[in-house]
């Protein structure tokens, strides 16, 4: 029979990981205090959080919130935290990858799972904001190009206008 302390700490945990739309499993080993609280900090500031978790809790939360019990299992092996992300995935997964004592063993990304490569090309994908200032960008481009193509049509209806009129003379 569970302690209530193992009990309490599974709930606790379940409670940490059920809003999270993206989980990046990760081997911390190498990682140092203070490089562990910097990427809290950067975390938190994207609306995402990093926890640290006994194997077999992570296992049992994981399992409780529906996750295939055979990735999962094979995630927590050795040192695990999870980097779970509130809303941006793309964004934590360029934070993840770009702490060289951080090593990305796989994640969960809308339910999904995908294997740490899957997360590396995920963090070349360009951020929200800078799709959408593409897409803006491609919208001004597009906006110039029909007023040329307006300024176009309105100058060969000019002369043809002006040529109607040399004739009717």
């Amino acid at each position: 029979m569970p302690s209530k302390r193992n009990v309490d700490s599974l709930k606790k945990t379940k409670e940490q990981l059920e809003h999270g739309t993206a989980y990046y499993f990760t081997d911390f080993t190498g990682l140092s205090v203070h490089n562990l609280e910097h990427l809290r900090r950067e975390l938190k500031k994207l609306k995402g959080d990093y926890v640290v978790l006994k194997n077999t809790i992570g296992y049992l939360a994981m399992k409780d919130l529906g996750y295939d019990e055979e990735r999962i299992r094979e995630l927590f092996t050795g040192p695990t935290g999870i980097a779970i992300a509130f809303e941006d995935p793309i964004t934590l997964a360029k934070v993840i990858t770009g702490h060289e004592n951080l090593k990305v063993k796989g994640s969960f990304i809308e339910g999904q799972y995908f294997i740490a490569d899957d997360v590396i090309r995920f963090s070349r994908i360009p951020s929200k904001n800078a799709l959408i200032g593409s897409v803006v960008g491609s919208m001004n481009i597009i906006g110039s190009f029909v007023y040329t193509l307006e300024n176009i049509i309105r100058n060969f209806v000019g002369t043809i206008d002006a040529m109607k009129d040399k004739e009717a003379k």
